[in-house]
């Protein structure tokens, strides 16, 4: 099950949306699993997902991004909830020295290569338009 906490209305509808839509194309035979995500407002993270028990998983994501951008870092933090799953990726193997280490870790590498192929998917299936003067999607 998915669960969504904080943020506006519409950030958590579409954050449900859009995970819903990413758990269904990662992990679809997975039926026991749980997802906490919470859209708050964070420092110097876009998002983050952790493992918080067996199949169990906190996502906690910025607020203070753009609706597109939300939904792109729910797909990459998804990608993460599928590597957890699957035991591609474990919460204690999370330590780097700078940022192109991060951006070099073959969990990162899978997730930012898939974060943008999930979102455009989600986005043409639901025929959302992004209107960018106001940040938010229109159906």
């Amino acid at each position: 099950m998915i669960f969504v906490n904080g943020g506006s209305r519409k950030q958590r509808d579409v954050a449900y949306d859009v995970a819903s839509f990413c758990y269904n194309e990662l992990i679809p035979r997975i039926r026991k699993c749980d997802i906490e995500i919470n859209i708050k407002k964070m420092k110097g993270y876009e998002g983050t997902c952790i493992d918080t028990d067996d199949r169990e998983y906190e996502i906690e994501v910025n607020k203070d991004q753009s609706l597109e951008n939300l939904c792109v870092t729910i797909c990459h933090e998804m990608v993460h909830v599928k590597q957890y799953v699957r035991k591609e990726l474990y919460s204690d193997v999370n330590f780097y020295k700078t940022r192109e280490e991060y951006l070099n870790l073959p969990w990162e590498v899978e997730a930012y290569e898939k974060q943008e192929i999930l979102f455009k998917k989600w986005n043409g299936q639901r025929n959302y338009r992004l209107q960018k003067e106001k940040n938010f999607f229109k159906l």
